[in-house]
């Protein structure tokens, strides 16, 4: 053997060795790494079934199948202030405290329709508290906006004409079963 490649080897196998240890093999999830909010998991999946909820999966791709709760969480850490992000998951933690509290159950382990009733009678409600309702609003709102700037969205549902048709005065009777663009 020569020794070029036997150095090389040695140094493959110390490299590979010294990376081990940082490659996680578990089957446990490890939550979104953010530079300002510390999640966790439980948070992380809270959020997701939230967002299901929301923006659920019908014949086309639900929020959750989109990753718009990355965007969420990216915006919240990204563009919102300290104070917002702290009011945020001041909300976020005590959601299901209060979805405990009244329907004696976590969140994630109710079925769907439960869900959208608990999210109805909570953004409805008078008496929700200020955090979680305004949490729930920003989240309602955010997911949306984020839904609504997926790649799915743009090219599948509003297609996006980079240059407009002819300019017209013509008044148009919109198609139900055609896609628009609302920027055209």
């Amino acid at each position: 053997m020569k020794r070029r490649t036997a150095l090389r080897n040695i140094g493959l196998v110390t490299g590979g060795l010294l990376l081990m240890p940082s490659c996680n093999f578990s089957p446990q999830r490890i939550p979104i790494v953010l530079n300002k909010l510390k999640i966790t998991t439980d948070e992380e999946i809270l959020l997701e079934s939230i967002i299901d909820t929301i923006i659920p999966e019908t014949d086309t791709p639900g929020g959750v199948a989109l990753k718009v709760q990355n965007f969420i969480w990216i915006q919240m850490d990204d563009c919102a202030s300290p104070e917002q992000q702290a009011s945020y998951l001041s909300g976020l933690r005590s959601f299901n405290r209060l979805v405990r509290e009244r329907y004696y159950d976590d969140f994630i382990s109710l079925d769907a329709e439960k869900r959208l009733e608990i999210l109805t009678a909570l953004l409805e409600g008078g008496d929700t508290p200020e955090p979680i309702h305004g949490f729930l609003n920003n989240t309602k709102n955010t997911a949306v906006w984020g839904y609504k700037n997926t790649e799915y969205y743009l090219t599948n549902l509003m297609p996006y004409k980079l240059i407009p048709g002819a300019f017209s005065y013509q008044t148009l009777t919109i198609n139900p079963n055609e896609k628009i663009n609302t920027n055209a």
